[in-house]
C-alpha cells in the first residue's frame, strides 16, 4: 500500500471541549489508514485554552503544529495560514480542511482520499447534498440557510457543485500551489472563492457524500456579518460573470 502524506488544517476558536477528541480521532484514522498525516491547528487566541490543549497532545503526536494568532482574524485567513504552512514547510501531497467541533468525521478522510486519487481530480468536497450525504440531525433553519447559501454560490460562480460551502474537503497540494491565497477573502466566503479559482484554472473538483454530524459541544462561530459578506461577494461575482463566458463543471459523485 502506498503511504500518502496529508496535512489537515483545523481552525479553532473556543473549542477546548472538542479539540482533544477530534485530534485523537484524526490520528487514529491516520494510523489505521497508513496515512503519513500532520494536523495544523490555527487558533485565534481562544480564551478557553484551546491552543494549550492542542499543544499538550504533541507529547503523544509529534506531528501536531499549533499556530497561535493574536485575535479572531477570520475563517478564511486561518485556512490560508494553515495551508501556506503545509505547502511551504511540510512537503505533503494533499491538504485537507476540517472543523474542530466533530461535525466532520475524520474516519471519512481516507475514503475521500481514495476517491480523489481514483477520479483523477484535484479537489474532493465532502458533500451533504449528493446521494448518500445528509444531516445527522434535524435542523430546518440551519439546513435552509445552508441550501440558500449554496444556491447563491452556484448562481454567482456558475459552478454546478451541490455543496460549495462544505468545510470538509481535500486538495492536491500541486493545485493549491497555483492559487494566490493571499488574494482571497479572510472570511467564510473563502470556501467558495478557492473552489472558484481552482475551476477557473482548469482543475477538477468532485463531491463525495458524507453526513454532517452535530457539534460535540460549544456553539457555532459564524455570525450575521459573515453571511452578509458572503452575500455581497456572491452578488458582485454574479454581476461580473454575467458579462463573461459562462463556466461550468462536470461534477462526479460517488
Amino acid at each position: 500500500m502506498v503511504r500518502r502524506s496529508v496535512a489537515v488544517v483545523i481552525p479553532t476558536y473556543n473549542e477546548a471541549e472538542n479539540i482533544g477528541r477530534v485530534l485523537e480521532s484524526t490520528f487514529e484514522t491516520f494510523s489505521s489508514s497508513k496515512i503519513d498525516g500532520w494536523v495544523i491547528v490555527v487558533d485565534d487566541n481562544s480564551p478557553d485554552g484551546t491552543a494549550d490543549i492542542a499543544g499538550s497532545l504533541k507529547e503523544r503526536h509529534d506531528k501536531i503544529i499549533v499556530i497561535k494568532r493574536p485575535k479572531k482574524l477570520g475563517l478564511g485567513s486561518a485556512y490560508r495560514d494553515g495551508i501556506t504552512l503545509a505547502l511551504e514547510k511540510l512537503n505533503v501531497e494533499y491538504v485537507a480542511e476540517m472543523d474542530a467541533d466533530g461535525s466532520h468525521p475524520p474516519e471519512r478522510l481516507p475514503f475521500m482520499l481514495d476517491f480523489l486519487i481514483k477520479s483523477g481530480a484535484d479537489c474532493v468536497v465532502a458533500s451533504r447534498y449528493v446521494e448518500g450525504g445528509g444531516w445527522g440531525w434535524e435542523s430546518s433553519i440551519r439546513t435552509l440557510v445552508s441550501r440558500g447559501a449554496n444556491l447563491l454560490a452556484r448562481l454567482a460562480t456558475g459552478i454546478k457543485l451541490k455543496d460549495m460551502t462544505s468545510g470538509y474537503r481535500l486538495y492536491r497540494a500541486d493545485a493549491l500551489n497555483r492559487i494566490k491565497l493571499d488574494r482571497l477573502d479572510p472570511g467564510y466566503v473563502f470556501q467558495v472563492q478557492i473552489i472558484y479559482e481552482l475551476v477557473k484554472k482548469g482543475f477538477r473538483v468532485v463531491e463525495y457524500p458524507f453526513v454532517f454530524m452535530p457539534r460535540l459541544g460549544g456553539k457555532s462561530k459564524l455570525g450575521k456579518a459573515e453571511f452578509w459578506r458572503f452575500f455581497k461577494w456572491c452578488i458582485k461575482t454574479l454581476m461580473v460573470r454575467l458579462f463573461r463566458t459562462d463556466m461550468g463543471i462536470n461534477v462526479i459523485t460517488k
